[in-house]
């Protein structure tokens, strides 16, 4: 984490706080929390990565599809499933609009949806 500080700092100082790179690496520092377990740091890294792709990219671009789909990923360990479903509907329909229907990313969104539907006891849909 601290080398991704630092570049973060350096990052911020001379791009600026809405650069690319900078959503990018709060992105990384929020896979590091995420995968220490601490859900609430992670989410706060991917919200403000999520804000600054969309100002940058676009709101349909596939790198905030993949941002929406992180956040949905800890609403859903957090049991709010209906924030995750349109989290991960959301993703889907961005990816399914840039990249197409047999684009291996999509999956990530079926899959998404499909592990909120299991945890919800909708085996059938």
């Amino acid at each position: 984490l601290e080398l991704y500080e630092k570049s973060q700092a350096i990052m911020i100082k001379a791009r600026g706080h809405d650069y690319v790179a900078v959503a990018r690496t709060y992105g990384n520092m929020a896979d590091v929390y995420y995968k220490q377990g601490k859900n609430t740091e992670a989410q706060v890294l991917f919200e403000k990565s999520k804000e600054i792709r969309i100002k940058a990219l676009g709101p349909d671009h596939v790198d905030v599809a993949a941002t929406c789909t992180n956040i949905a990923n800890i609403y859903k360990e957090q049991g709010k499933y209906a924030k995750a479903l349109e989290l991960h509907e959301k993703s889907k329909a961005i990816f399914l609009k840039t990249l197409g229907p047999d684009h291996v990313d999509v999956t990530k969104s079926y899959d998404g949806i499909a592990t909120i539907y299991t945890a919800q006891g909708k085996l059938v849909e």
